[in-house]
């Protein structure tokens, strides 16, 4: 089993789907828990695109410019290279499922922004 990690847009994730362990070619799949009144770094995937279902908690979803609140049920495409953060509005954990196509990397994420609390 993977351990949680935090990734350069300052978030936990728990990689549930990695093409190096389990073969996928087209996509990645994690997921990612910000902490109450915490936000992610506003950054970009320059080739990948995004889908964010909440799992948990509420928040405030930032893509390019645009905010608008998430909860448990909802689910947002960030399309490549959209300037994107989550800020969790919730008392609990802000959970979110990442799906990546192509799979995230490191090298595909640029950070454009600091964290806002």
């Amino acid at each position: 089993m993977a351990e949680e990690y935090v990734t350069l847009d300052g978030s936990r994730i728990l990689e549930l789907v990695r093409p190096e362990r389990e073969g996928s070619h087209n996509l990645s799949l994690a997921r990612a828990t910000i902490n109450p009144g915490k936000s992610t770094y506003r950054h970009r995937h320059l080739k990948s695109e995004e889908v964010y279902y909440v799992l948990a908690g509420e928040g405030a979803l930032e893509i390019a410019a645009r905010i608008e609140r998430v909860q448990a049920g909802d689910a947002r495409l960030i399309p490549a290279g959209a300037e994107h953060r989550v800020t969790c509005m919730s008392e609990e954990p802000l959970v979110i499922l990442c799906a990546c196509s192509p799979p995230y990397q490191d090298e595909d994420t640029e950070l454009t922004g600091s964290v806002a609390v």
